[in-house]
């Protein structure tokens, strides 16, 4: 982990009088066990599990990995989140934090479904791509999708804040993702 990150989680964790952070953080984790059981399933080595400010990115170790193997391994994440969400949603009138948890599983899973470079949606289209099409084909699809993904996150994001009063993380985390796409031409 980051001392960045490290420091922000610990932060956000200690500073959140209503949970919200802490539902958040478990949500996260709770996606990242879904990787991590698909690699098990699929006997997939990992190298390391890393924690940053935009997420957790696991390395795989020993050897390439099929596009089919990648694919399940990117799905398996969004997946957890969004089982998660609904394992936890009949709680949501009996417990604040069920309904939090649930809620944030939810957003997790589906924000990771878009198809933005490293993002769970971004590795599994890239997954199909380069299994039908050429590399350089692939790439230049990606990059678009990426670009458009992210253009419609931020409209969103400013319609929230515009119209709605809410919504500025939304908008802090769109904008950092398309500077750093405008940046390097990807999400790294």
């Amino acid at each position: 982990m980051t001392p960045i990150a490290a420091l922000f989680f610990a932060g956000a964790v200690l500073c959140d009088r209503t949970g919200v952070a802490f539902a958040a953080m478990l949500a996260a984790l709770w996606h990242e066990c879904g990787h991590l059981l698909a690699a098990r399933l699929m006997h997939i080595p990992l190298r390391a599990l890393r924690l940053d400010l935009l997420g957790a990115r696991i390395e795989v170790g020993g050897r390439l990995l099929s596009y089919g193997e990648e694919w399940l391994l990117a799905a398996a994440g969004p997946l957890f989140s969004l089982l998660g969400s609904l394992i936890v949603a009949p709680l949501w009138g009996i417990s604040y934090f069920a309904r939090i948890f649930s809620v944030a599983s939810l957003l997790l899973g589906l924000l990771n479904l878009l198809p933005v470079g490293s993002f769970d949606g971004g590795r599994m289209t890239e997954a199909f791509l380069y299994r039908f099409t050429s590399e350089r084909c692939a790439r230049h699809i990606m990059l678009a999708m990426t670009f458009f993904s992210l253009f419609l996150l931020w409209a969103l994001s400013v319609y929230l804040l515009l119209r709605a009063g809410g919504g500025l993380s939304l908008f802090c985390f769109s904008v950092s993702l398309f500077a750093r796409f405008l940046e390097q031409g990807k999400i790294a």
